[in-house]
């Protein structure tokens, strides 16, 4: 388990999303992006208070092939995955307390 935040790469996303052994929290996001800039540290922090969890973080800029698997075409986008399959998603800014309600709820599918 984590409760880390990882900066994916094209690379390294299989095996840190789609074949973690654990749920994982993806958040799609670019740097010129100013709502996921305000979301970030909340995921991060929120990941870190539940280390059942880990948050991988893949800029859409530098990953676009990932992007466009994943549909992406609002950001921030943050998909939560359990045994490789996204099984929850939010689009936008959201509050602390949603963020945390987010995390909690996929970190307790954690075996």
């Amino acid at each position: 388990m984590s409760g880390k935040t990882i900066e994916a790469t094209a690379e390294t996303f299989g095996s840190l999303v789609e074949k973690a052994d654990h749920p994982v929290i993806v958040d799609f996001y670019a740097d010129w992006c100013g709502p996921c800039k305000m979301l970030a540290p909340i995921l991060t922090k929120t990941v870190a208070e539940n280390p059942k969890v880990t948050l991988v973080k893949i800029n859409v800029d530098d990953h676009q092939a990932i992007a466009s698997k994943y549909q992406i075409a609002s950001l921030p986008s943050v998909f939560a995955f359990n045994n490789g399959k996204v099984v929850d998603s939010f689009i936008g800014m959201r509050s602390k307390p949603a963020v945390s309600e987010f995390v909690k709820k996929h970190a307790e599918l954690a075996k």
